[in-house]
């Protein structure tokens, strides 16, 4: 099979499935609970960062005495 007839192929592989696809909807609150899980995940993120950095000044301000 060539390339090209491939891509033809996908491109109308695509566009029947996409006529039959419907994205489940998911309620306000599971989004809203998906939402918090993220933010929470980064807050706690950043805040390692933060005591990671503030521990190399930390050492790095030991280093120069």
């Amino acid at each position: 099979m060539s390339r090209e007839s491939f891509i033809e192929e996908q491109e109308f592989l695509d566009a029947v499935n996409d006529e039959h696809f419907s994205r489940p909807r998911a309620s306000r609150g599971d989004t809203l609970r998906v939402r918090r899980q993220v933010e929470a995940l980064l807050e706690e993120r950043r805040l390692k960062r933060a005591i990671e950095d503030d521990w190399l000044v930390d050492d790095e301000e030991e280093e120069e005495e």
